[in-house]
């Protein structure tokens, strides 16, 4: 019902446009969008792994990932990769070479994607900011996801790079701490947790999170985004230098053992998906077309058809079992015959 407004279409279209003009290792890729028999579609990039949202609660759950020292340095590397997906779309420029002004507006660790390859990947550009997007935000409207909006977003004031890097230092701190920071029960309380609660250090919540990474997470959430990291990538370099120190590396590899360990059978589970999507897609290009019966009126694309015959009609019932059917029938019928009459 979404594709027959035009707001949500050019959103829709706006996502397509900003994410397909970033080629990074660590952003989702887009390869075609458009218009196809009255639908809308945007062809994606397929990621075998799972949201850092299932990865928080997979540690959660578990006793022995909550109490692993290593914790702190794998969020970190998580962290860390998605700074450089965020910084390659901050950095987006048109052709003369002008900065586009993108900023997703919406990091959240549901839009941050932990890849079986240790990777981390930003997705879902849905109500990003861009200079040459169509659709405009009207004057007072807040997009975004309330426990992870920057400050200045709740205010409807103008919004950079910045927004972003608070909601990576908002993911960070609870991925550190394994509790939400500013989440309330209701989107009232939220919003002025947002605004006034005191940010305390994930160190008060977790002893193995060192000072280092205190300054970092705590830095990325100052209220005033001049006293913030001014990039992600100043944040995502502070994170790398902070690995860099530890005596234990955690790099993609390790990111990928640890996911593997995590969700046991994610990946296989993940790629018989793909495969089973492989053999419908041959199976429907096998299957003679549908009939479709199209409602009177105004054509409005394929939501208004309905299947009326998916499959060929069945082959014949073969003589032989016709005439066994027929004489089953027969039968049945004199024995009823003959009981109505007694």
């Amino acid at each position: 019902h979404l594709a027959e407004e035009p707001d949500y279409v050019e959103m829709f279209l706006d996502e397509a446009r900003i994410a397909s003009r970033i080629t990074h290792s660590n952003v989702c890729s887009v390869f075609d969008f458009g218009e196809a028999d009255g639908e809308y579609f945007i062809a994606m990039e397929y990621l075998v792994g799972e949201p850092l949202s299932r990865v928080h609660r997979r540690v959660v759950a578990d006793a022995d990932q909550r109490r692993s020292p290593l914790l702190p340095a794998r969020m970190a590397r998580v962290i860390a990769q998605a700074c450089e997906g965020l910084h390659a779309a901050h950095e987006l420029s048109d052709a003369s070479g002008e900065s586009l002004h993108v900023v997703h507006r919406d990091v959240s660790a549901d839009n941050l994607f932990v890849t079986y390859d240790g990777e981390t990947q930003v997705v879902d550009f849905g109500i990003a900011q861009a200079k040459q997007r169509v659709h405009s935000t009207g004057a007072g409207q807040i997009k975004g996801t309330f426990p992870y909006m920057a400050p200045e977003q709740m205010t409807a004031a103008v919004v950079d790079r910045r927004v972003d890097v608070w909601a990576l230092g908002a993911v960070l701190w609870e991925m550190l701490t394994l509790r939400k920071l500013f989440l309330r029960d209701n989107d009232v309380d939220t919003m002025f947790a947002v605004l006034s609660a005191p940010v305390r250090p994930p160190s008060e919540y977790r002893d193995d999170v060192p000072e280092e990474l205190d300054e970092i997470v705590l830095k990325a959430l100052r209220r005033n985004p001049d006293e913030r990291w001014q990039s992600a990538r100043e944040m995502g370099k502070a994170l790398r230098r902070y690995l860099a120190k530890q005596e234990e590396l955690i790099g993609p590899a390790e990111v990928a053992e640890w996911m593997a360990s995590l969700f046991p059978n994610g990946e296989l589970r993940k790629r018989e998906l793909m495969e089973i999507a492989r053999r419908r897609e041959c199976d429907v290009e096998s299957d003679p077309p549908l009939r479709t019966e199209v409602e009177t009126g105004p054509r409005r694309s394929r939501p208004g058809a309905r299947i009326v015959d998916r499959m060929p009609p069945p082959p014949p019932l073969p003589a032989s079992l016709l005439v066994m059917l027929v004489g089953v029938v027969t039968v049945l019928s004199v024995v009823a015959i003959n009981w109505l009459r007694q």
